[in-house]
């Protein structure tokens, strides 16, 4: 069994101290073998090396109480030069100890002030090697906390000795420890821990305890109203994988919540989600009217919910094990994230939190953001999905024109093979049996999905033949039948115009002037020339700000000259900009005029999962 114990003695430096003591058979009567402890380098869910190393400090060691040399053999490895055991015994006591710095407000790291301290597993727990799947003991020590007061612990883990209040939280004062307990190292860094002062609520769905847990909430924040829209939003995904017995994967589940001013992200678990959100995007105690992000948020909750079954227990076949040591490649994220995509505002829809017109308005958004990036021309959601590591999580001034999301493609790319089965089917098959399939025969974790698996479980699914379309939609770089797909539910695309001409870049504007961030391949601004990182000080013949240039802008005709004048790092540079016609600011839905109602009932409908 591997033991550790988190404790925290510098609160305000953003300290964490951690310390692992195990047994370790010992090299009787042969040459010492050094043990190898190492961090993971990534954490999953969140494809790109985070290098949770660096903030490792002072590790140290003992063998049956000796101190021992520890050196680092790579980023992520340290080595425990251990001597030979004394004659007649075959295991030694190891004890290490560390320190790691913990300021990262995200939902991939670790994160500790006076009010609370949030890790992830993958930020503080060193392994030995060959301990993968010994049985682990985590110990939570509380910091030096006033007389009386308590911190709350918020968590997937069970507890030894202790069971979760009311709320499904545990209690920790500051002459308590807290065990916790799980099957493996793996298990370990799958449950993060929140622990603080914490505003709480809970609700249960289909007979499984739900937890909401919130830090850094205003004080009349309405967890009730939270709750109440997610129970039905959880039941139904709990149904759309188990119809018939109503039954989830977990016996309890947990939503640990950030509130910061302007924060936003999240990232599944086992059994818990980590999210990041806006304080202002919260539901509000005797306010009837939503935030304006509140919805946004729901669609959060649920997506990484959804998680739960698709990629935490079916998951691509590499990732069997994870090798979180180094990159691990697959080109099918834009079904494990994409799907999700898809099916979080379905969900909202489904269970009857999102209206119909809410739903149309987010699924505009979503073609909006494919349809508006050139990338989706250059690169395939399959090529995204294997280019993650460098490209979709390392994104410069030239993704527009280079990389596309395997997230908002790839739900178009779900919606448009769901509408197809519905069509082809008139309405007795669905994506829906495609997901439960695939969760039958992928979800007990002991076999993957295949790189080139998904037409046949279409097919053995929908008994429909999809290849070429999946080979098209998802593997090319053609653009999705759209139009077509929202035909088949009386519903109409169209696009929406900017107010003015179009010069084929973004800006940002500054006190010094207007700023490029981004240039259009082919559009105005890269037939003159100009790059991402100019600076430009003139509009015509007045001073570039934000006032002028919109005024300027908003003057231009299709095919209008504009000269323009700035600086490239400290060389003066002049163009002249020929601008376009104006671009398509978004897409919206609205059904069309005389629709005939259709043969096909849309997946965003309540019930619609019934088939």
């Amino acid at each position: 069994m591997l033991k550790y114990r988190v404790s925290a003695q510098d609160l305000e430096g953003h300290y964490l101290d951690v310390s692992l003591s195990f047994k370790h058979a010992g090299s009787a009567h042969e040459p010492a073998r050094p043990l190898i402890v190492s961090l993971p380098a990534w954490i999953p869910g969140s494809y790109m090396i985070r290098e949770f190393a660096r903030h490792v400090l002072s590790v140290s060691a003992q063998v049956d109480g000796q101190a021992v040399p520890v050196h680092k053999q790579s980023k992520d490895e340290w080595v425990i030069e251990c001597p030979s055991s004394p004659v007649g015994t075959d295991v030694v006591q190891i004890d290490l100890q560390w320190r790691v710095y913990c300021w990262d407000l995200s939902v991939r790291g670790a994160h500790v002030d006076r009010q609370h301290a949030f890790f992830n597993g993958t930020s503080l727990f060193l392994c030995p090697e060959g301990y993968h799947t010994a049985p682990i003991e985590l110990t939570l020590a509380a910091p030096g906390l006033p007389a009386g007061q308590a911190w709350l612990v918020a968590t997937g883990l069970g507890a030894l000795g202790q069971t979760r209040d009311e709320s499904g939280c545990y209690g920790l004062t500051a002459t308590d420890t807290l065990v916790l307990r799980c099957a493996s190292y793996d298990a370990l860094i799958d449950h993060p821990v929140e622990m603080g002062v914490l505003k709480t609520a809970h609700f249960s769905a289909r007979g499984v305890q739900h937890t909401v847990a919130v830090y850094g909430a205003d004080a009349d924040v309405d967890l009730a109203r939270l709750c109440n829209d997610l129970q039905p939003v959880c039941e139904a995904q709990i149904d759309l994988f188990e119809p018939k017995l109503q039954k989830a994967p977990f016996e309890h589940y947990v939503f640990m919540v950030h509130a910061t001013d302007n924060g936003y992200g999240g990232l599944e678990h086992r059994n818990s989600t980590a999210l990041l959100c806006s304080r202002h995007d919260l539901p509000q105690r005797g306010v009837a009217k939503a935030p304006k992000g509140y919805e946004t948020f729901l669609g959060l909750c649920s997506h990484e919910y959804f998680h739960a079954w698709n990629v935490k227990r079916m998951k691509p076949q590499v990732f069997l094990p994870y090798d979180l040591s180094q990159e691990n490649y697959t080109r099918l994220l834009w079904i494990f994230e994409g799907f999700t995509s898809y099916y979080d505002d379905v969900m909202l829809a489904r269970s009857g939190v999102m209206g119909e017109k809410e739903y149309l308005a987010a699924l505009g958004k979503t073609i909006t953001a494919v349809l508006k990036n050139r990338g989706r021309l250059i690169q395939s959601v399959a090529d995204s999905s294997f280019d993650a590591w460098t490209k979709y999580y390392r994104q410069d001034e030239n993704a527009p024109n280079a990389v596309v999301s395997y997230y908002t493609k790839g739900a178009l790319v779900a919606l448009c093979l769901d509408t197809r089965i519905r069509q082809a089917t008139q309405g007795q098959h669905s994506l829906d049996d495609v997901m439960r399939l695939m969760w039958q025969r992928k979800g007990s974790e002991q076999e993957g999905l295949r790189e080139d698996e998904f037409p046949a479980l279409v097919y053995e699914a929908a008994g429909l033949d999809l290849s070429q379309e999946i080979a098209d939609w998802a593997y090319g770089t053609v653009d999705l039948p759209l139009a077509e797909t929202l035909a088949a539910y009386g519903l109409e695309m169209k696009a929406v115009r900017d107010d003015s001409a179009d010069l084929g870049m973004n800006v940002q504007f500054k006190a010094d002037g207007v700023w490029i961030k981004q240039v259009i391949n082919g559009g105005p601004a890269h037939n003159a020339g100009l790059s991402a990182g100019d600076q430009l000080v003139l509009v015509g013949e007045r001073k570039a700000t934000e006032a002028n240039f919109k005024r300027a802008l908003g003057g231009l005709q299709a095919g209008e000259p504009l000269m323009l004048g700035g600086f490239r790092a400290e060389r003066w540079l002049s163009t002249v900009i020929n601008a376009a016609a104006p671009a398509t600011k978004e897409w919206t839905i609205s059904h069309q005029p005389e629709a005939i109602q259709p043969v096909i009932q849309p997946p965003w409908v309540p019930n619609s999962g019934n088939n």
